[in-house]
């Protein structure tokens, strides 16, 4: 007959337990902080998209207001040139936009010209 011994050393399984919950926990503190991050610069894209958008919306606005003066018969060579400066604007505008929409997209700083 053959007689079979096992021991469990539960003092070691603890040990090693212990240090895989450490890594968990070090794991998820870190899982937490990055989530928080996340969101925060979530809120900011949002925050300055909004801003791009309202800029945008005022611009045309303000572009279609010009357009109905123009077409009163008001100094029309002035507010022609005032026309074409605020299409230049709204180009530049909405080519800053695609800019940063492009960086939020990439997860980086958007580059200076």
């Amino acid at each position: 007959m053959v007689d079979i011994h096992i021991y469990l050393h539960s003092a070691d399984i603890t040990h090693r337990l212990d240090k895989i919950m450490t890594v968990l926990q070090d794991i998820q503190a870190k899982a937490k902080a990055t989530l928080a991050k996340v969101t925060s610069d979530t809120d900011l894209d949002n925050a300055v998209a909004r801003v791009v958008d309202n800029q945008v919306a005022t611009i045309k606005d303000l572009r279609d207001q010009l357009a109905a003066a123009i077409a009163a018969g008001n100094d029309p060579q002035a507010l022609q040139e005032l026309s074409e400066t605020m299409d230049a604007i709204l180009a530049a505008d909405t080519a800053n936009s695609e800019i940063v929409s492009k960086a939020v997209t990439a997860g980086t700083p958007a580059e200076t010209p």
